[in-house]
């Protein structure tokens, strides 16, 4: 009878690509053991940027044969990579989802004299990675304010690493419209990252690398639209309250904290070309007075457009209104339901808003949040996943 439970030694796949002729073939790793660590997401920074951070996946293998040491494995640095498995191995068993897919990086390996067996490490690192490495000798912001938007930015700037290495390229993940405009100007010898925090920081807007290998970024108007998803019983949710549903996740794990150090709720936003009177301060009075002023100055690079510099008023207020000191930041649930099929967690991705749901049987809290990392720990005996959260700005 077909059950489509969850199989570590049949249903985790660990592969590699190799490109003969232009055709890329897909080639299992094949081990006695695995052991799987990934961690990928974006970087919050002052609680305020979203800045693009490398994926990391680590992988664990013990294997009875020592070819891949006497001889040299097929598999080497900069080989596409991708870790996947089977979400019903039963029903749908030539369906694979992955969880990760990047590049690999480094491969050691190392003869275990008392288990008599191989041990090999191999660690592979996202797309984000090849994008933020790259420079530039040349880019060029230019003409009116549609051209210089943000979006339009963006678009040049994928094309423009796109015609160096194809992997760097990244697009919009949404539909929504820009929010800021960059001033003219040109770079030369230019790292991308440098331009990319300089865009998003303005912008407050997301870059990062899916899991199926594609780098995507969010503007402003897109987190927006996540961000006021609403709370709704036909949406997942993360909760300690039991329930059969597939929209439910069982909740090992999650952090709640009231954290000052990370709460900014009176800003002074500056821009580094134009004049101080486009500077702008904007000030949350509930949260100043629940929780002390705690004022944070940040300089920006963007167009400010005229008086009354709107855009600049928005960046301040867009920060300030987000204080709250109390915040969900992380939750942790095991990838296999307690009828040892794969639970739809594994399936969301980053920015996805995700219900969170605790309760001590009196009082309850409910928050809607994004997911900003993703962490896998996939051993013989368990699957968990940690999902970071963030409210966002």
């Amino acid at each position: 009878m077909a059950n489509d439970v969850w199989d570590i030694t049949k249903d985790l796949r660990i592969q590699y690509a190799k490109v003969v002729s232009g055709v890329t073939t897909w080639y299992d790793i094949v081990a006695d053991t695995y052991d799987v660590n990934i961690d990928r997401g974006i970087l919050v920074e002052q609680q305020v940027f979203a800045r693009p951070d490398i994926g990391t996946a680590r992988v664990s293998l013990e294997k009875s044969s020592l070819a891949d040491f006497t001889v040299a494995p097929d598999y080497k640095s900069n080989m596409a990579f991708r870790i996947q498995y089977r979400p019903a191995p039963d029903t749908a068993p030539s369906i694979w989802n992955n969880i990760f897919w990047g590049l690999i990086q480094n491969v050691s390996m190392f003869y275990d004299v008392q288990t008599k067996k191989l041990k090999i490490v191999i660690t592979a690192n996202d797309l984000i990675k090849v994008l933020l490495n790259m420079q530039l000798s040349t880019f060029t912001v230019s003409g009116n304010t549609t051209a210089r938007a943000f979006k339009s930015v963006m678009n040049d700037l994928a094309t423009s690493v796109n015609a160096i290495d194809s992997r760097a390229y990244f697009s919009q993940n949404g539909s929504g419209t820009s929010s800021t405009v960059q001033w003219a100007n040109s770079w030369a010898d230019v790292p991308v990252s440098e331009l990319l925090n300089q865009f998003l920081d303005a912008e407050l807007g997301w870059l990062y690398c899916e899991f199926g290998s594609a780098n995507l970024y969010l503007c402003r108007s897109d987190v927006n639209t996540l961000q006021n998803t609403t709370w709704s019983t036909s949406r997942p949710t993360i909760s300690n309250i039991h329930s059969s549903s597939t929209l439910h996740y069982c909740m090992d794990h999650i952090e709640l904290s009231y954290d000052s150090d990370q709460l900014v709720n009176d800003v002074l936003v500056t821009e580094t070309v134009s004049t101080p009177a486009s500077d702008k301060k904007a000030t949350n009075t509930t949260s100043t007075s629940n929780y002390g002023v705690h004022t944070e100055t940040f300089s920006l690079t963007m167009d400010v457009g005229a008086s009354p510099y709107t855009k600049m008023s928005d960046w301040a207020s867009a920060v300030v209104d987000a204080a709250d000191p109390k915040q969900i930041r992380s939750v942790s649930c095991p990838a296999l339901r307690r009828d040892g099929k794969t639970s739809n967690v594994v399936t969301h991705d980053i920015a996805y808003p995700l219900q969170v749901e605790f309760s001590d049987g009196t009082n309850t809290i409910q928050q809607m949040q994004l997911i900003t990392r993703i962490k896998h720990q996939i051993s013989a005996d368990h699957w968990e996943v940690t999902l970071d959260l963030w409210r966002g700005i």
